[in-house]
Parts: structure tokens; C-alpha cells; sequence
């Protein structure tokens, strides 16, 4: 007879993540082994074993999911009604609130992501791949003419990635820039650059 799955399977889990990812983002990946997110969680060994094959399906967990949350919480802006400069801004927004809640999570994204294997990397690119395209979407209702050249669309959309994906490290909401108006300053720049104000 199959082994039913306990009702706290799920929590324990999650508890179980929650902890490694302290540690990834605390130590790194290669820094942190098995015994040390035993200790964290209060689980041995062979009981995390029951959740997970290895430390690398630990990160490869977290990693995907910190990817495909997003990916639910900006996959109807490409196609929302609207001035599509209030969209871009609220695309903007989402991910600088994302990234700061999450930013354990983030800094394990960023640091540790060349520890996947090599089918599991690719997976998370092509994620990740999705948010671009996504985001290039927005370019181009905001400029077609500019954005229907490809390798200038995909450069500028990674720019603009690029400024999102390292905000976490030093932008604090509790100083004189609420997300809400860090966004709109954001999204000024991306749209006016430096010299008009």
C-alpha cells in the first residue's frame, strides 16, 4: 500500500524551504549542507530526505517559485486596457515590491543560480524569459516603431531588468520614497531619461 501523505506535508515543506533559503541567502548555496538545514528546521536528515532528493532540489524549489510567482502577478499587464505608461509603472512597481519582500529569496536568485543543473536552468530562463517578453510588450504599445527592432527591444527590456533586479540590495520604502512613488520615479527615467524633467 502507497504511504498517504501527512496533512502537514505541505507546511513542513514550506518550513523546511524557508529555512535553507536563510541560509543560502546568509552563506550561499555551496557554503551551506544538509546537517545545517536539518539543525535550522529541527528535521534529521532522512526526514528532509522524505521532502526533498538533495540540497539542489531545495534551490531548484525556491528558485522556480520565486519565478513563477511573479510570473502570475505581472502576466495580465501586458494585456491590460489602458495609457500604457501607468501600465509600465505599475509593471515597475510590482517587481520593486516583490524583490523587497523577497529578498532572501532574491539574493539566492541572483547568487546561486549557476548551481542548478543544467535542465533546471534552463527551465528558470525560459521563466524568466516570459518576464521579458512580457515587458517587452509594454515597449512596444509605448513605442512600436522603436520597439519592433527585436535586439533593441530585448536590450532595453533588460536594462531595465538589470535596474530592477539589484533595487533590493539598497531601497528602503520606510525612507523619503514610498514604492508607490519610487515606481513613478522609476518609470520616468525609463521613459524620459535624465535631461527633461
Amino acid at each position: 500500500m502507497a504511504r498517504t501523505k501527512s496533512d502537514e506535508f505541505d507546511y513542513i515543506k514550506e518550513h523546511i524551504l524557508e529555512c535553507a533559503m536563510k541560509l543560502f541567502a546568509a552563506k550561499g548555496f555551496a557554503n551551506t549542507n544538509i546537517i545545517e538545514i536539518g539543525q535550522a528546521c529541527n528535521a534529521s536528515k532522512s526526514r528532509m530526505y522524505h521532502y526533498f532528493s538533495s540540497k539542489e532540489s531545495m534551490l531548484e524549489t525556491m528558485l522556480r517559485s520565486h519565478v513563477d510567482e511573479l510570473l502570475v502577478m505581472v502576466s495580465d499587464l501586458a494585456e491590460k486596457a489602458g495609457d500604457p505608461e501607468e501600465v509600465l509603472e505599475t509593471y515597475i512597481r510590482v517587481h520593486l515590491e516583490y524583490y523587497y519582500r523577497n529578498s532572501e529569496r532574491h539574493s539566492v536568485l541572483i547568487r546561486d543560480v549557476d548551481h542548478l543543473s543544467p535542465d533546471a536552468r534552463k527551465d528558470l530562463k525560459a521563466a524568466e524569459a516570459r518576464l521579458v517578453s512580457f515587458l517587452i510588450a509594454i515597449l512596444q504599445r509605448l513605442n512600436k516603431a522603436r520597439y519592433s527592432d527585436r535586439p533593441i527591444a530585448v536590450a532595453h527590456a533588460m536594462l531595465i531588468y538589470g535596474m530592477l533586479n539589484w533595487t533590493y540590495t539598497w531601497y528602503k520604502p520606510s525612507g523619503p520614497l514610498s514604492f508607490e512613488n519610487f515606481a513613478r520615479e522609476a518609470t520616468s527615467l525609463c521613459l524620459h531619461g535624465i535631461t527633461r524633467e
